[in-house]
């Protein structure tokens, strides 16, 4: 008798998540062809992805998370991942490099030594929530889940590619950077295994870690609105203006 040949299921939101994360290393690649060169059209796309990050937040995230939780318990786990990215950000390095391209113009980035590791597990977290966002919301309900994905999976180009031109430096060759980028980015998928790990998660853990994920989509669309509002910086200024004063 023929053996019967099972059929091999995919979970979609393991999809999704390999997308997203192939997105960011389309950016990174891209860092390495084009350099500086890109930054000025990655710019708006990078605000875009924000603007996605809080409609997302605000209607979708943080209301499906509030049902199952009290109010209380409900600000605290916003709070939380709005204060835990908050505290990275400000005295470890940079979370999210796209949400911050006027640091990143000011030279401010972490890609020597120890600075290197710091910002590889700062990134890692980032997108380890990215993938574990995905995977948390499809197990709610699958077009949540493409929603989540759709304002992650925006953002991952341009972070992939300020990410790439964050390694790029003088003692480091671009190719060395893509694929240190690469691997960075490749925490997004370990953040979705986590989430399908949990087979049978709870209706109040899973609103906690929706609540934590909500908190940080804030404080990225909150960074990025800092970082478009902040002054340029003078050098930024007088390098675009001999770029442009070459080309002329």
């Amino acid at each position: 008798m023929p053996r019967k040949v099972q059929a091999v299921t995919v979970n979609p939101a393991w999809i999704q998540v390999v997308v997203a994360t192939t997105i960011a290393w389309v950016g990174a690649f891209g860092a390495v062809l084009v350099r500086h060169a890109g930054m000025r059209a990655m710019r708006p796309l990078v605000y875009l992805a924000l603007l996605f990050f809080a409609i997302v937040a605000i209607f979708d995230i943080l209301p499906e998370s509030k049902q199952a939780l009290s109010w209380p318990i409900f600000v605290i786990s916003v709070g939380l991942g709005y204060l835990v990215f908050w505290l990275i950000g400000n005295y470890v390095a940079p979370i999210c490099p796209a949400c911050a391209m006027r640091h990143f113009e000011e030279g401010h980035h972490h890609s020597h030594g120890r600075g290197l590791v710091f910002l590889a597990l700062v990134l890692g977290i980032h997108c380890f929530f990215d993938g574990l966002g995905v995977s948390a919301a499809s197990t709610i309900e699958a077009g949540f889940g493409i929603r989540v994905f759709g304002a992650i999976a925006v953002h991952k180009l341009p972070e992939g590619f300020a990410l790439g031109l964050m390694l790029m430096t003088e003692t480091r060759s671009a190719w060395n950077a893509f694929v240190i980028a690469a691997a960075i980015e490749a925490s997004t998928l370990v953040g979705a295994e986590a989430g399908a790990v949990w087979t049978h998660p709870s209706a109040f853990w899973l609103a906690i870690v929706l609540a934590h994920i909500g908190g940080t989509f804030l404080y990225l669309s909150v960074s990025g609105l800092q970082d478009l509002l902040a002054p340029r910086p003078a050098s930024a200024a007088v390098a675009t203006e001999s770029v442009g004063s070459s080309r002329g």
